[in-house]
């Protein structure tokens, strides 16, 4: 997510959770989000999910986000 916010990756972060193998990373996102440490924006370009026909609507639908500046 950081790679992505200052410009090294501009590809999405999909996490296939078989049998709920990422729920307590999904979780701890979440929270985060509720903490203000991370925007839902960025949370919303990872994907956590077993379905393959999500994961392809989710490729196909991705917008790279925008980069961070720094002043």
């Amino acid at each position: 997510m950081s790679w992505a916010r200052v410009g090294q990756n501009d590809s999405p972060c999909i996490l296939v959770n078989i049998n709920g193998y990422y729920d307590h990373l999904k979780q701890m996102l979440e929270h985060m989000v509720k903490e203000g440490f991370l925007t839902s924006t960025d949370k919303e370009k990872t994907l956590f999910s077993e379905n393959l026909g999500e994961i392809e609507n989710f490729i196909s639908n991705y917008k790279k986000p925008e980069i961070r500046k720094y002043v």
